[in-house]
């Protein structure tokens, strides 16, 4: 007790200011995630990650039975060693909303390492706490605290570690995080290899080349030996070979990427320019998803989670430029920052600001019909479910998501048409569970809502699904048989 009582008094009150801040922003990204997941916006994402999580914590090789690919293993997908490390933690809470409590977490805790990065170049205090709050509201950490849980907020947060014991020297915190980091996600393995060329260039260190060495295995081993050896090798950049799907000149092509370049650099007030060298892990970032064009398309805008590892690879050359430029070390420099930061979030409409907003805490009409409906569900029972419902019923083994579609019928048409709305699904589940309130959207639905509706009915129609519990426009079918 006493060595505890020595080691507080030792913080000042800057660094207690600082961990307020983390502590701030932790409260704020948890409040955004689990209102939510409660108000039923979460998805696809959250339940995947869910179910392998939960299959770990049973000690079970994790598959995906709700992904587009059913029946595939997790390391089909990404290699993702993280959620085998948090697994754990559903041995106590068997719910998703546990990993949305860990990501909040994760990401207010790397804000630790980049205070201490900037008490090490001895940046003014008032300046460290604005690039404090500039490195958490960075729009791809909210986007990405917004868009369920992903592999790569962890592997982000991870990294803020790696590049503070890399900076500082000490071995064992740098191999340590370097594990995680790379263990997180398969492509960061392109930026623990740039990370430590940028810093081997000016300390001509041998652990940096190590490390280089290491990141350049690892991602052969994963793009060029695991993923071209699956089944599934025929989709996205594997389709024809790695390398022949790039581009160097897709890097600046379309309104997209540039607009994600300009907000990335102008957040913290351009000053990374500052610090040309170490920028080549943010340069290196955008181009694994700029320079294979429509393949990737997806991870080329400002929104979803790809944008979460830019914060920290923009605020380290930040901090460097401002230890090497003194003049820059002002007070008056937190202002400029801290300008950014807000004119940036609002301008961007970006997720923060729903914290001030009447729509995030009322709560959809539909909620209390789902949870009402939902008790009726028996607890392992096989069940497909529409996109939002799934995440709160995930951890189970046969879980799969409804996807819809049009069917052609050659005699017995249940809409009267040659060609009906219709669902289709993995698995044989028993029972299928929908809301068709009009809270809800495509994202929700996967198809406009009237089609959806449609559908239903037309399985019901054809003797598919009959209603077995029924709240509102919240519906528990019993399904009769395969609508293949």
């Amino acid at each position: 007790m006493i060595s505890i009582m020595k080691f507080l008094s030792k913080i000042n009150k800057g660094t207690y200011a600082g961990l307020f801040i983390c502590f701030f922003f932790f409260i704020a990204y948890l409040t955004l995630s689990l209102i939510r997941h409660s108000h039923f916006l979460s998805g696809y994402d959250l339940a995947i990650v869910s179910q392998y999580t939960w299959e770990y914590s049973n000690f079970k090789n994790a598959i995906s039975t709700i992904s587009t690919y059913a029946f595939t293993p997790a390391f089909y997908d990404h290699i993702e060693f993280i959620y085998i490390f948090l697994s754990p933690f559903y041995w106590f809470f068997h719910d998703a909303r546990i990993l949305l409590v860990l990501q909040s977490l994760f990401v207010a805790v790397s804000g630790i390492p980049v205070f201490l990065l900037m008490k090490k170049y001895k940046i003014n205090l008032l300046l460290s706490l604005a690039l404090l709050i500039s490195y958490f509201s960075f729009y791809g950490i909210q986007n990405a605290i917004w868009a369920d849980v992903h592999s790569l907020v962890f592997a982000a947060s991870f990294l803020a570690f790696f590049i503070y014991f890399l900076d500082k020297g000490y071995r064992w915190g740098t191999l340590l995080f370097f594990f995680l980091a790379i263990t997180s996600k398969e492509d960061i393995a392109i930026l623990t290899f740039l990370i430590a060329f940028s810093h081997f260039v000016f300390t001509r260190k041998k652990m940096d080349l190590v490390l280089m060495l290491v990141s350049l295995v690892y991602f052969y081993a994963a793009f060029f030996l695991w993923f071209p050896s699956l089944p599934l090798a025929n989709r996205d950049i594997v389709k024809n070979g790695f390398l022949s799907n790039m581009n160097l000149l897709n890097f600046v092509n379309t309104g997209d990427k540039r607009q994600v370049i300009l907000y990335s650099l102008s957040w913290y007030g351009f000053l990374p320019l500052l610090s040309p060298v170490f920028l080549l892990p943010f340069l290196g970032d955008l181009s694994h998803y700029f320079i294979f064009g429509e393949v990737a398309e997806r991870a080329q805008s400002i929104f979803m989670h790809y944008r979460v590892t830019l914060s920290i690879l923009l605020i380290w050359p930040t901090i460097l430029a401002i230890s090497k430029f003194r003049f820059l070390n002002k007070k008056i420099l937190a202002l400029y920052i801290l300008f950014f930061a807000v004119w940036l979030t609002y301008l961007l409409h970006a997720p923060l600001t729903y914290l001030t907003k009447k729509w995030f805490w009322t709560e959809p009409a539909a909620v209390k019909n789902i949870n009402n409906i939902l008790r009726y569900l028996p607890v392992s029972a096989p069940v497909v479910s529409q996109n939002n419902i799934t995440p709160h019923i995930s951890e189970r083994y046969s879980i799969f998501t409804l996807w819809p579609e049009k069917k052609t019928f050659v005699i017995n048409s249940p809409c009267g048409k040659h060609t009906c709305d219709w669902f289709r699904w993995a698995g044989k589940p028993e029972y299928l569970i929908v809301d068709t309130s009009s809270d809800w959207d495509i994202r929700h639905f996967l198809a406009n809502r009237p089609d959806f509706v449609a559908g239903l009915k037309n399985m019901e129609t054809a003797g598919v699904i009959k209603k077995y519990k029924e709240e509102g426009n919240s519906v528990l079918y019993k399904i009769g048989k395969n609508p293949n």
